[in-house]
């Protein structure tokens, strides 16, 4: 019997003219996304590879260490595989970072990048899931049991001898296939969109964090139904019900994930970028007078020395700068850290408000699976500070070695051993486990509201 009803709310809901439409739009915008995306991806990975070996060249032309560590070493942002379907935190001008051995190195805007992008949302997938078909799932719920009683087919399919709970069971999963399948397939179009980019390696993992998005993005829209389904069965009107499931979509797929961010600044207020980089050169000034000092007395000490006696005093200054250079580092680290913990306390704080939403879950959960999140930007930008660390230390030590004090040019000017910025993203055992949260928070949704319409429907008046 379970089987004839499913079958039944299947194909009421696959002859209806909005699942034809919510299925056509879901299927044309998940491939036209995906090729968009794809090429845009492609342009990025060339302009990368392009970029590395021009700011080397850049590099080269400085003439000295000096000038190299004033003027710093240009980096952009390596592009991800997973853009292709997740923007994630990329969508921003924040393409490339100057490295050099003040200051924090963050990535400054990209003025060839055309501003107007920022004023609408990336139509990648997951603004597809996250706000598309989680409206989609509700415009397909929402008379699944208020129309069937007013129209009275509800009253009359249950005063045949047919268990209630057969019943919602059934409409739950007839109406839930109805929506994923127009995913599904849409999904299937993109991966083959994909595995016919060469110039777009997929890996294995990439693949296996696909399958894991893809997951996630079923539970969403059980979420969704599921909730759809619930005000459907206490609603006494289709009209009443859609109307409040817009209400709540709204609340759920606009407002809370992004109000959460603002009360998160609101509750942990955090030092911009500027501020910070004043702490730094404040707490830095003394050890820098100190260095500048000591250059100056090295000075006048050389007058009148032999070849043997500058070569030993050289040596002691670059012990002594090299002490200065740590107690430089310590101090900066210190500040440094202190507003990394006040980052990371907002960040999760926004994050815990904005979980009330499953659609917030959801965003978390698929971005850093797909290494596109704010974990991933967090990695990132520690890999960035690691390299400003090679970076100064590769200058210091190379400048330290040669007789280019000044800001003219060094004789022996060579960076060929120059380090190269890398970096590379979480395993997936390490995303999994660090959205473990979100995930269990779509299922616990999912059951919740589903065992919460099952329940009122068997309670229900149904005339």
């Amino acid at each position: 019997m379970l089987r004839a009803l499913i079958v039944k709310e299947w194909l009421v809901s696959l002859l209806e003219l909005r699942f034809l439409v919510c299925a056509g739009l879901c299927i044309v915008l998940g491939v036209i996304s995906v090729f968009v995306l794809r090429a845009d991806l492609s342009s990025r990975r060339a302009e990368f590879t392009h970029n590395q070996s021009e700011y080397l060249d850049q590099a080269r032309e400085y003439g000295s260490y000096r000038q190299l560590q004033r003027q710093g070493m240009r980096v952009d942002r390596p592009p991800q595989s997973f853009q292709v379907l997740f923007y994630g935190v990329e969508k921003t001008l924040d393409r490339t970072a100057v490295v050099t051995d003040g200051f924090l190195p963050g990535f400054a805007g990209d003025l060839n990048t055309n501003p107007a992008v920022m004023l609408f949302p990336v139509a990648d997938m997951l603004f597809i899931v996250a706000v598309v078909l989680s409206l989609l799932a509700f415009f397909i719920s929402y008379d699944t049991v208020a129309g069937e009683r007013e129209t009275g087919t509800l009253k009359l399919l249950l005063s045949f001898p047919v268990p209630r709970d057969l019943v919602i069971l059934a409409k739950w999963i007839g109406g839930y296939l109805s929506l994923a399948l127009p995913f599904v397939v849409a999904l299937l179009v993109g991966a083959l969109l994909i595995s016919s980019a060469s110039d777009i390696p997929f890996t294995a993992t990439d693949w296996q964090a696909f399958v894991m998005a893809a997951v996630v993005s079923l539970l969403l829209l059980a979420v969704m139904f599921s909730i759809g389904l619930l005000v459907s069965v206490r609603a006494r009107s289709s009209s009443t019900a859609i109307l409040t499931l817009l209400s709540l979509w709204v609340l759920l797929a606009l407002v809370v994930p992004n109000v959460g961010p603002y009360l998160a600044e609101v509750v942990a207020p955090i030092p911009d970028v500027g501020q910070v980089e004043r702490e730094i050169g404040l707490r830095t000034q003394q050890i820098s007078d100190q260095y500048r000092t000591d250059w100056s007395s090295m000075r006048r000490r050389m007058r009148g020395l032999s070849r043997q006696e500058r070569s030993e005093l050289f040596r002691q200054f670059r012990e002594q700068r090299a002490k200065l250079q740590v107690e430089v580092n310590e101090a900066t680290s210190r500040v440094i850290r202190d507003f990394e913990i006040q980052l990371r306390r907002q960040t999760d704080i926004a994050r815990q408000l904005t979980r009330v939403s499953p659609v917030a879950s959801y965003v978390y959960a698929s971005t850093d699976m797909g290494a596109t999140g704010v974990r991933h930007e967090e990695r990132l930008i520690n890999s960035l500070r690691t390299y400003q660390r090679q970076f100064v230390q590769y200058v210091g030590e190379q400048a330290g070695e040669g007789s280019g004090f000044g800001g003219g040019g060094d004789e022996e000017y060579d960076i060929d051993t120059l380090p190269n910025f890398s970096y590379s993203a979480e395993g997936l055992g390490e995303r999994f486990e660090s959205r473990m949260v979100d995930t269990l928070l779509l299922l616990l949704f999912a059951v919740a509201f589903f065992m919460a319409a099952f329940v009122s429907f068997l309670r229900a008046d149904v005339t």
